[in-house]
């Protein structure tokens, strides 16, 4: 049932609802973020690049807010509130925030550590709980997200 399965490109996101499965490639520093409300089997996987947004236009282009964690989750919960899910009744998974770039130096250049981070703030504050997280590392991963049954199956790649 290859008809089933939608693919979120990186700062790009999806919401679906069972049997579709959700699947994103190449997280590597990325943190990919999936929301599921377990009773109705809808959920939504957001692919995201970086921590906080940053307020940069050239020649009037718009910044796409799914690059963000400070944009794309407010997002992403505002569009899954469009379609009746509250997000107390939410819980995440987290995948991603690998340490990919050790040239760029130690723990305070570390781009992955920050994007988990941000999330699990926004999360946390959202009062979203946090179920799972396969996060950190310096290897990149793979996902599919199962919306029939909440699992996400998650690949490494080395």
């Amino acid at each position: 049932m290859e008809n089933n399965k939608i693919i979120v490109k990186i700062s790009d996101f999806a919401v679906g609802r069972a049997p579709q499965v959700l699947l994103t490639q190449g997280i590597g520093s990325c943190v990919a973020v999936c929301l599921y409300q377990k009773e109705q089997k809808i959920g939504a996987l957001v692919h995201i690049m970086l921590p906080k947004a940053i307020k940069i236009a050239i020649d009037g282009d718009q910044i796409n807010p799914l690059r963000f964690v400070s944009t794309a989750l407010p997002l992403v919960v505002r569009e899954l509130e469009k379609v009746g899910i509250t997000r107390e009744s939410l819980s995440a998974k987290l995948v991603g925030g690998a340490h990919m770039f050790k040239v760029l130096g130690g723990a305070g250049n570390d781009l992955g550590a920050k994007n988990i981070s941000a999330a699990e703030e926004y999360l946390v504050s959202s009062g979203i709980k946090i179920d799972n997280e396969d996060v950190g590392g310096n290897v990149g991963r793979s996902l599919e997200f199962d919306l029939t049954t909440g699992v996400v199956k998650v690949t490494t790649k080395m």
